[in-house]
């Protein structure tokens, strides 16, 4: 015990020193042609797609309330992250913000300030949102009717020497958008880019939790701390994933939050934002998840 006292004391004064750099990541522009970069495709996507009322409502009952954040997120390797106020109040939410500094807090995880955000932020999945989506989300945010709720981050020791000697933000890039279309190549985009189907559904592993790629969408029994469901193996398993689903039954799922063995799915899943999702944009997700290769893992449902 006094070891690691000691050793805590000789390592604040570097995580000081350490943490005071800013990590300078480049401001992307906006893309050439705003068409598809507008605040309707925006609200679809933040309401609908992304659903990020689950984590953003200041109302943890209705995710369609404002999203003026406050929600709690513990976890050992971070002290408590709490959602941010993305509403366009100017002292506590996004209202200083430019887009493009939304933007690369959506997709690189650094702040206005160029802090590395706490990685319960999906910026691992968001960072290949298209340009014309992330630009999109941004203006959609700042149309939002100014909420006051100023909301404190609380890292521990833990997370402040990972953020100043292993943790980095993603790299700036450019990222062109797909053709908005019923094809697996744009069900691919929407799974694990923007629906982040792959977030929840990816099983994770080792100290950082980071998702196994190598077992992506194979559901997992043991999920982070605060899940209230083992999230399902969505593989084309035909035993343990949705392998027998057809179509029809994959679009009543996503419309009525019901499985084909007529067992509702756990409202942790946010089938009620899904469920407004266009035809196309679901029959994308369903051609798509039909192409991944099948990972036999049969989840316990929780009750």
């Amino acid at each position: 015990m006094k070891r690691a006292t000691i050793l805590i004391g000789l390592l604040l004064p570097v995580v000081s020193v350490v943490s005071c750099r800013h990590t300078q990541i480049p401001l992307t522009a906006p893309p050439a042609s705003s068409e598809t970069a507008t605040a309707d495709r925006g609200e679809y996507i933040v309401r609908t797609v992304a659903h990020c009322g689950g984590c953003h409502s200041g109302d943890e009952k209705n995710p369609d309330a404002a999203l003026s954040g406050g929600r709690e997120f513990h976890d050992w390797r971070i002290g408590t992250a709490r959602a941010s106020n993305l509403t366009s109040d100017q002292e506590t939410g996004l209202g200083a913000w430019s887009e493009a500094e939304i933007v690369r807090a959506l997709r690189n995880g650094v702040s206005r300030d160029s802090r590395l955000l706490a990685p319960v932020m999906p910026y691992e999945w968001f960072h290949k949102m298209s340009d014309a989506d992330a630009f999109a989300v941004a203006r959609y945010l700042k149309s939002l009717p100014p909420v006051q709720n100023a909301v404190r981050q609380s890292p521990n020791l833990i997370f402040r020497i990972g953020r100043a000697v292993v943790l980095s933000p993603k790299p700036a890039m450019a990222v062109s958008s797909l053709p908005q279309e019923p094809a697996p190549a744009y069900g691919a985009y929407l799974a694990q880019h923007v629906a982040l189907c792959a977030d929840c559904h990816t099983p994770r592993r080792g100290l950082l939790a980071k998702a196994d790629q190598s077992r992506l969408f194979a559901g997992t029994s043991t999920p982070p701390k605060g899940f209230p469901a083992n999230p399902s193996n969505i593989t084309s398993d035909a035993d343990t994933g949705i392998g027998r689903w057809t179509e029809a039954d994959f679009m009543k799922a996503m419309r009525e939050g019901v499985n084909p063995a007529g067992v509702h799915l756990h409202p942790f899943m946010p089938w009620r934002s899904f469920q407004h999702m266009t035809d196309d944009d679901l029959r994308a997700l369903y051609l798509y998840l039909r192409t991944t290769p099948p990972i036999r893992n049969a989840v316990k449902r929780r009750s």
